[in-house]
């Protein structure tokens, strides 16, 4: 009986520097999931959505050789992968064409056929709108030796939460590394004397959410080693903090309990801006 390959994963490309680690980190994943890449060049309209006639020669060019280039890269590592030339907004296009991918996966900034791509346009409009996980690959320092490497989740314990958290299971066991968990919780003054047994109380509560939220991941991947770490820190910082350690940070695009009010703009914002390594976020 034969296994149905999973759906493509999805690449913007458009040559610069982040665009080329965005598209040899997903070939990497790729490998990991046996799937094929959908590689896209998006060309900013100047027209409506859908004005697709006004392109010229020389962008189109220029398109076909970056596609081209980049499929013959991805073929030179056994996977398969598709081109197309999209005339849209970024962000839009982008997301339009992984509607239906496993991933999608963009560098932290670009130029060209993502004119002036930076941080606070089309990564951060992508990873709050996509309807599927966002890998945002940052510039990064050089991986950690093999004995180090693992995956960072931060977790609530919400439902978004929990998407993540399957999430970085599915990465850890693909790479065959751990997966360290950081739940990061503040304190105030009037939790602390609401019942709660003070600051010691509050610690044992976030405990017990990290614990509770883990169980039934734990026992569906007993091959996974885990590691659970609570910190009394802004969640941001702590995430930010820990990714230099990290091969990959998986978080939820919003949250609630330990990471506040988690959307782009508060904890995922300041790892696509900060973190010391590429960047998932997963949507519910």
């Amino acid at each position: 009986m034969n296994t149905p390959l999973p759906a493509p994963i999805v690449v913007g490309l458009d040559g610069s520097a982040c665009s080329e680690l965005a598209l040899d980190w997903a070939v990497t994943e790729a490998r990991l999931r046996r799937a094929a890449l959908k590689l896209i060049y998006v060309v900013d309209a100047v027209a409506p959505r859908g004005a697709f006639g006004y392109l010229t020669d020389e962008v189109t060019a220029f398109g076909d050789d970056l596609l081209a280039t980049a499929r013959d890269r991805a073929a030179a590592r056994q996977v398969p992968a598709s081109t197309a030339i999209v005339c849209d907004d970024a962000a839009h296009g982008l997301i339009k064409e992984a509607k239906d991918s496993t991933m999608l996966v963009v560098g932290s900034r670009g130029h060209g056929g993502f004119h002036d791509l930076l941080l606070g346009s089309t990564s951060l409009q992508t990873a709050m709108h996509a309807h599927c996980p966002v890998a945002v690959i940052r510039p990064h320092t050089a991986p950690a030796p093999d004995e180090g490497r693992r995956v960072l989740l931060g977790i609530d314990g919400s439902p978004r939460s929990a998407a993540a958290t399957g999430v970085a299971f599915d990465e850890a066991r693909l790479r065959g590394i751990g997966l360290t968990v950081l739940h990061a919780w503040v304190g105030s003054l009037s939790e602390a004397t609401a019942g709660l047994g003070g600051q010691d109380g509050l610690e044992v509560r976030a405990r017990m959410v990290l614990n509770d939220a883990l169980a039934p991941w734990v026992s569906r991947h007993p091959d996974v080693d885990v590691r659970k770490i609570v910190v009394k820190q802004p969640p941001a910082r702590a995430l930010v903090d820990a990714s230099a350690e990290a091969e990959l940070v998986v978080v939820g695009c919003r949250g609630r309990g330990g990471f506040t009010s988690l959307v782009l703009g508060s904890v995922s914002h300041a790892l696509v801006h900060h973190a010391a390594c590429p960047v998932l976020v997963v949507h519910e």
